[in-house]
């Protein structure tokens, strides 16, 4: 008889990947089955498991992927299956997020779980546009109220109580908010009282507003808000004066899909520490290849391309029981990376050797030279959770451009246009005068793209990289749009 394994009811915080608890990730990144809603961030799927299987349990307004009955189901099937299984929930599992329910059905059926809270909507969201929900100089009380109908009723509130509470956020309330404002100014609220509604709160798509009571349904529609969103409504509101610490970011609003490759998480680390959420595509599982017998006293240099192959030589060594003490050869790094693995180890290569005899160490054969014997040390494999995200992002129109780190990744990028034609109309940032080139040689214009003045990716990076970076779109599809189709100016962009 198989064991059960364990449901996790896991909140993801409300938006930024970054607000989930440690003790979440630690169950996300160990689960076998991740069962995700809407809200949740879409990248966070990118910390699990390589082989994780994810189930999309999202709701819409009148569309629910899994409706709430078939979710207990399934988490019961994957429970009894022995299946470590996380319920990744959007914010607090606890608030609005129908824990209560999941709960009692997994002990229906004696399904051990645990209950992991999150940061909720409520106060993150007014945190990221800059305002605490309680304050000593506006109000000790603060109160979470549904803004959305169950079923066809009316909002099942006590406006008379709510009424009486310093601040008061309302979740999804944007289509029922004249609703909200009709019975909070019945209930004594003056119609001056400040608002604040934040949609994608914590998200690079986070737009806030700001009214009095009596006009914010008209400001909210001038403005076409809607869910996912908070409605804060009390003194507090107006302590917003504009942008926040968060929507001040040099790079806040951009989520570019950055293509994976050496340079990748460097730039990746970069763009997040400024604002932007970068999606690395694809993740790779590397495996290590049979490790074949090497004659290592043949060859008078060894050199490495990467980090990895030093790993993988000194496993070599483990393995065939050598010392390296034992070796003769000089240790020559082809990168920064590979030189600091050296380091790591105690060794600090040469910069150059004369020996007849070199070994280079490489996953690519690319980096094959004359003279050289090449062994393949690992193997890598596209995670199909990539693909989910990318799938994901693409629904919820969150990519804002492409950015093309090197010459290699331009296959990758026609792949990607190959299997995902929307991408096609995304602004694309070559990361080098060199990639730049490669990008132009491929003679297939752009069919879509989309105004580039202004645009802060481009200059932040032009910054970062003193100006060898090239904003591959714009003006270039503009000038390709007005040829004829033939010469220099219709290649200007790529396809």
């Amino acid at each position: 008889m198989v064991d059960k394994g364990t449901v996790y009811l896991v909140g993801a915080g409300p938006g930024d990947q970054g607000l989930i608890s440690a003790k979440g990730l630690a169950y996300l990144e160990q689960a076998e089955v991740v069962l995700y809603d809407r809200l949740v961030n879409p990248l966070l799927l990118e910390k699990t498991k390589f082989d994780a299987e994810l189930v999309y349990a999202g709701k819409l307004p009148q569309r629910h992927f899994l409706r709430q009955e078939a979710i207990h189901d399934e988490m019961v099937r994957y429970a009894q299956a022995g299946k470590s299984v996380v319920r990744l929930k959007g914010g607090d599992p606890g608030v609005f997020g129908r824990v209560g329910e999941e709960a009692a059905f997994l002990e229906e059926y004696n399904i051990p779980y645990e209950i992991v809270p999150g940061i909720t909507a409520g106060i993150a969201a007014p945190a990221y546009a800059g305002i605490p929900v309680t304050h000593r100089l506006y109000g000790t009380s603060f109160a979470v109220a549904a803004g959305h109908r169950k079923g066809k009723d009316e909002l099942e509130l006590d406006w008379e109580a709510l009424s009486k509470l310093d601040t008061i956020a309302f979740y999804m309330g944007v289509k029922n908010l004249p609703t909200i404002v009709e019975n909070l100014i019945q209930n004594g609220r003056s119609e001056s009282e400040p608002v604040l509604v934040i949609q994608w709160g914590t998200t690079t798509k986070q737009k806030t507003v700001k009214a009095e009571l009596g006009t914010i349904v008209a400001t909210v529609e001038h403005e076409k808000l809607s869910n996912p969103a908070i409605t804060l409504v009390g003194e507090i509101a107006s302590e917003y004066t504009g942008k926040s610490w968060f929507e001040n970011k040099p790079l806040f609003g951009s989520s570019p899909l950055l293509l994976n490759d050496e340079l990748s998480e460097n730039v990746a680390k970069q763009l997040e520490a400024e604002g932007a959420e970068p999606f690395l595509y694809p993740r790779w599982h590397k495996t290590m290849l049979p490790l074949p017998q090497i004659e290592f006293d043949h060859y008078g240099e060894v050199a490495f391309q990467d980090a990895e192959d030093v790993t993988v030589f000194f496993k070599w060594l483990e393995e065939q029981e050598i010392d390296i003490r034992q070796l003769q050869a000089v240790f020559t790094a082809k990168t920064e990376r590979a030189k600091a693995a050296l380091h790591s180890y105690g060794i600090r290569p040469q910069a150059q050797s004369n020996a007849e005899a070199k070994l280079l160490l490489a996953n690519d054969a690319r980096f094959c030279e004359e003279g050289y014997a090449y062994q393949q040390t690992m193997l890598k494999t596209k995670v199909n959770s990539s693909k989910i995200v990318l799938n994901r992002l693409l629904e919820e129109e969150n990519l804002t451009e492409i950015i093309v780190p090197s010459v290699a990744a331009c296959e990758l990028l026609l792949e990607l246009y190959s299997d995902y034609p929307a991408l096609r109309k995304l602004n694309l940032l070559a990361l080098s005068p060199d990639v730049k080139q490669r990008l132009l040689s491929l003679h297939r214009p752009f069919s879509e793209s989309v105004n580039t003045d202004a645009w802060p990716m481009t200059n932040w990076l032009n910054q970062w990289f003193e100006g060898q970076v090239d904003a591959v779109a714009g003006d270039f599809v503009h000038r390709s749009r007005q040829s004829s189709g033939t010469g220099e100016q219709a290649v200007s962009a790529v396809y």
